[in-house]
């Protein structure tokens, strides 16, 4: 089997070579490097083999609860046979309380038919009640056709309920709260029922009027009678790479005019003057001007960092900033991104996830540029296998590092790392910051199962205390990875609320100050890959002792300070008219 084996990887390197000098539009996805299992990739690149192993820990880190709690989903790809490229695309997921009663409900995209030729497959709502989940899908009208894929969750009214917005194949969707437990759809009143591919979306209040605009990325210009056939290198049927299209598309800016209606901006902004194969998007004020910045990994298109000028206007600074490209000048095939200042000094760095053959992408911002940063961060050996999709950066233990999920599932039939009967299906991977490095934490983790892994969604699902995750994968199951830490239990939770119906102040910037460690966050519920996340903003505190004390940048820019905060509590903070905020604590 393994002179089998090593002879095929022998094939496949001569195969890739060959294939890069040929016609490479008639291909599958593939990745520029050849795909390498982790011994060879740590002979190559002269990097250590480092994991952590299941006997260096006394418990399982993660326990799947969605069956024991009611959270049952299984996606729908509609995958028979034709290798459609929008099969392998969803689902997403996102995490909010939609009927206000201070727990996270879970809603996820549906899939189905791409074509109408068989009932569709709604999108699903699940309440959370103190016995577990209920699907309230048809009482809340919120079960919109699929297949979709990303959602954004937030306030966008400022009516005090929290609304849904969802891509999807055909014209998008917007899920209006109407405040007692039902959803009516708005999108085409609201003037944002795009009709592109649309992938990833998010709120942000880009122009600091107080009200939240919507991006939205657009992925490739699909149809039906665009399909051709593909094959692999051994001339197995497989889905195409998204050159084969040669149609990338531009995203989409709503200026939100504060009347429950969207105005689009995209081309008076900037933002529709680009294209790209996009899947991923994430805002933060990269270069802390007061003013939140965009930035979209695309699928083997260079990537765009939009710039906010504050004028309304934007300008994409990627390749100028060094982030267009990994630190090798490839465009690579990026999916999911998350940001978090992963160094300590305060700015907002990038993870992006990527195809096998590559390692998933570090970029640390070093202040106006970005530094590829992935083989110094331990990324160049356990990563290189793995397709990843969705990501989340979370201090899982508390102990004031910030800890990394990556939900993997491939893309082609060629993969380096199959499990099961599913060839696409992978294992999912989790790594743990240590002295500066991501080190695979997996066999320590309690994650053993293997799917086609797409969405991360980080939240306190059951107000414990600590971050869980909420999986999604296409064409299998949805999982609710429950977090049985047994770390530090130190934790901090902030709410921060702004406008005339408190929504959550998505934009603001959190620096928390204990026992001479500075934690820097914002609120930012929508990062990874399609999906939504909780909106309270976690912080892990380690041994770090009092006093705890906050600074909230709020989005208008305006300050507050906050002294004498106790641990083990989810505090809230509402800004005032006067900038201020005062602040109520509450323990789970």
């Amino acid at each position: 089997m393994m002179r089998a084996r090593t002879f095929r990887s022998i094939i496949l390197c001569l195969a890739a070579v060959a294939a890069a000098a040929g016609a490479a539009l008639t291909s599958p996805r593939r990745a520029p490097v050849p795909p390498s299992p982790r011994q060879l990739a740590a002979e190559v690149l002269g990097e250590p083999d480092v994991r952590i192993s299941a006997a260096s820990t006394n418990s399982r880190v993660f326990t799947d609860a969605a069956p024991e709690l009611g959270l049952v989903f299984h996606h729908d790809n509609d995958a028979r046979g034709a290798y459609r490229l929008p099969e392998e695309m969803g689902p997403g997921a996102g995490l909010l309380d939609a009927d206000g009663d201070g727990d996270l409900d879970v809603f996820i995209a549906g899939g189905g038919p791409l074509t109408g030729d068989r009932p569709a497959r709604p999108c699903r709502l699940f309440r959370r009640d103190p016995a577990g989940y209920v699907d309230v899908t048809e009482m809340s009208g919120a079960g919109v056709p699929g297949p979709a894929y990303g959602v954004a969750c937030a306030d966008y009214d400022d009516d005090g309920d929290v609304d849904i917005y969802l891509t999807r194949l055909g014209r998008n969707a917007l899920l209006r709260n109407r405040g007692d437990g039902t959803f009516e759809e708005v999108a085409a009143a609201a003037g944002v029922d795009d009709d592109g591919f649309g992938a990833s979306c998010v709120f942000i209040d880009h122009d600091r009027d107080g009200d939240l605009d919507l991006y939205v990325v657009n992925y490739v210009g699909w149809a039906e009678e665009r399909e051709s056939p593909c094959y692999t290198i051994l001339g197995e049927r497989d889905y195409c790479n998204p050159l084969v299209y040669e149609s990338p598309l531009a995203d989409v800016l709503y200026r939100n005019r504060g009347d429950g209606t969207f105005e689009d901006v995209s081309m008076a902004s900037g933002i529709g003057h680009a294209k790209g194969n996009g899947l991923g998007v994430i805002a933060s004020d990269f270069d802390d001007d007061g003013w939140i910045d965009l930035y979209v990994a695309n699928d083997q298109t260079p990537a765009f960092l939009w710039r906010n000028r504050g004028d309304g206007t934007f300008e994409n600074v990627a390749t100028h900033w060094g982030c267009a490209y990994d630190g090798r000048g490839i465009a690579i095939a990026g999916m999911g991104v998350a940001s978090e200042d992963l160094d300590g000094d305060g700015r907002f760095d990038l993870l992006v996830t990527n195809i096998h053959g590559q390692t998933n992408l570090v970029l640390r911002n070093d202040g106006g540029t970005f530094e590829d940063v992935s083989l110094a961060m331990g990324l160049g050996v356990w990563s290189i296998p793995a397709t990843a999709f969705g990501v989340a950066l979370f201090d899982q233990d508390h102990d004031g590092n910030l800890d990394a999920y990556f939900a993997n599932g491939d893309v082609n039939v060629d993969n380096p790392m199959p499990a099961g009967d599913n060839r696409y299906a992978q294992p999912d991977q989790f790594a743990r910051l240590e002295n500066g490095r991501l080190v695979d934490a997996t066999a320590a983790s309690g994650v053993t199962f293997a799917d086609v892994g797409r969405g991360v969604a980080a939240g306190d699902l059951d107000d414990d205390g600590d971050v869980d995750l909420l999986l999604t994968n296409n064409g299998g199951p949805v999982r609710l990875l429950r977090n049985e830490q047994a770390g530090s239990d130190r934790w901090l939770k902030i709410s921060a609320r702004t406008g005339p119906g408190r929504r959550h102040a998505i934009g603001a910037r959190l620096r928390l100050r204990v026992g001479g460690r500075v934690f820097t966050r914002e609120v930012r519920p929508q990062q990874s890959y399609l999906c939504s996340g909780d909106p309270r903003v976690h912080f892990g505190l380690g041994d770090a002792v009092s006093p705890i004390s906050l600074e909230i940048r709020w989005p208008d820019g305006r300050i507050s300070q906050h002294e004498d905060l106790t641990s083990n509590t989810h505090v809230t903070f509402i800004q005032d008219d006067a900038g201020g905020a005062s602040g109520r604590e509450a323990t789970p």
